[in-house]
């Protein structure tokens, strides 16, 4: 019997331990305010998108996805806001991440632009997991 006590006991720390351990699922979901615009990763999804603010004059975001730890999918674009003529939208441009491997990690490097500034900012880089 006290065998058996033992081995129960051994097993349950091991378990325990396993549980302790074991990798949780590294895919996240995001929305982070960049400047002239926001950027969000939606998991359930598997969409990252870029919105450029819809406010005082011409705003663009632009945004680089590159993985970095499996293949998968690049995308280099840039969503324009409607006060442009030409290929501004009112709502988010999105790039589908479902094609990369589970868990696979990403580096998105964000710039933006607004016309009375005149100037194109970068707003740094976020690192995420699709």
């Amino acid at each position: 019997m006290k065998k058996l006590l033992r081995t129960a006991a051994v097993g349950a720390g091991i378990a325990t331990v396993g549980l302790t351990f074991a990798q949780p699922a590294l895919a996240n979901t995001f929305n982070k305010a960049v400047g002239d615009g926001t950027v969000s990763y939606n998991d359930t999804t598997d969409q990252f998108c870029a919105q450029a603010y819809n406010t005082e004059g011409l705003r663009s975001i632009t945004v680089k996805l590159t993985p970095i730890s499996q293949s998968g999918p690049s995308h280099n674009w840039t969503d324009k806001n409607s006060n442009y003529a030409s290929g501004g939208t009112s709502g988010a441009t999105c790039r589908s991440l479902s094609s990369a491997y589970e868990d696979t990690q990403y580096r998105a490097e964000i710039w933006s632009y607004w016309g009375e500034r005149g100037t194109t900012i970068s707003r740094g880089t976020v690192t995420f997991y699709s």
